[in-house]
């Protein structure tokens, strides 16, 4: 009975995705003028330099990591942070005590629905620019590595729900949490490697970065598919995902629980 309900949430989810594909195709439309600025960028970057390598890639490598960055953040990257914190400030919870269904079955059953076309029109559009990519430079990406690339993905999109549903539970304390998300939205691009290679930050901080769940969503995905992470490094990657996503499970369970104890309910 209880698999039901979160079937149907599921299925809630990918109808929602349907009605509004609109707006993800706008979404990766978007990211093509930050990927033209970083193309110059780099490029004006890589004359000057006159190496064949900065922060250890070619200029090919970098351009081709620029570009499925910036497609795999606009599936990966979940902005559902207000929807929920809505629910905590509105009384929106009230319905998932008193019902047999939890509020985080019910939230990652939706947003799996939902990314579930998210994810087949991303990969149709990744697929295609590695393809047009590694005829333009030269490259090569196995068959194999696009199947590990695709496993690494889905784990990407539930290691970045269980961060921002982690994240979300700050709205118990604090009062105005809006600006809050502004920042950890950006920090978490920015960790996650979804602006720059982590490399640019330097060892120490690159270091730092490994040691968080951040660089799994975006940096491994894009370095596991242009074949800069290669051999036992992929499967310790994927393990480190599974990890992550163990550890934020328990995570949400310890911040929620507290914060339901300062939950108010009024409204609803």
């Amino acid at each position: 009975m209880r698999n039901n309900k979160y079937a149907v949430s599921f299925r809630i989810g990918f109808q929602s995705s349907l009605e509004y594909r609109f707006n993800f195709f706008l979404s990766l439309i978007s990211a093509v003028f930050p990927m033209i600025v970083h193309y110059y960028i780099w490029t004006a970057v890589y004359a000057s330099a006159g190496e064949q390598q900065v922060f250890g890639y070619t200029y090919h490598e970098m351009i081709m990591y620029t570009i499925l960055a910036a497609v795999i953040s606009k599936l990966v990257l979940t902005h559902m942070e207000y929807a929920i914190a809505e629910d905590i400030k509105s009384g929106g919870l009230n319905k998932y005590i008193i019902q047999p269904i939890t509020y985080f079955g019910f939230r990652i059953s939706s947003y799996l629905g939902q990314r579930l076309i998210h994810f087949a029109t991303s990969l149709i559009i990744i697929l295609v620019l590695t393809f047009a990519l590694n005829n333009s430079f030269n490259l090569h990406t196995s068959k194999e590595r696009i199947l590990v690339f695709c496993l690494s993905l889905i784990l990407s999109i539930i290691l970045s729900f269980l961060i921002s549903y982690s994240i979300c539970a700050f709205a118990f304390w604090l009062s105005e949490i809006s600006y809050f998300f502004v920042v950890t939205s950006l920090l978490i691009q920015i960790m996650s490697g979804g602006m720059f290679p982590l490399e640019i930050f330097g060892e120490k901080l690159q270091l730092l970065f490994r040691f968080l769940p951040f660089h799994y969503l975006i940096y491994f995905p894009v370095n596991l598919l242009n074949g800069r992470i290669d051999g036992p490094m992929v499967w310790q990657g994927l393990a480190g995902q599974a990890i992550w996503i163990l550890l934020l499970l328990v995570i949400c369970r310890l911040v929620w629980k507290q914060g339901m104890k300062r939950y108010l309910g009024l409204g609803g």
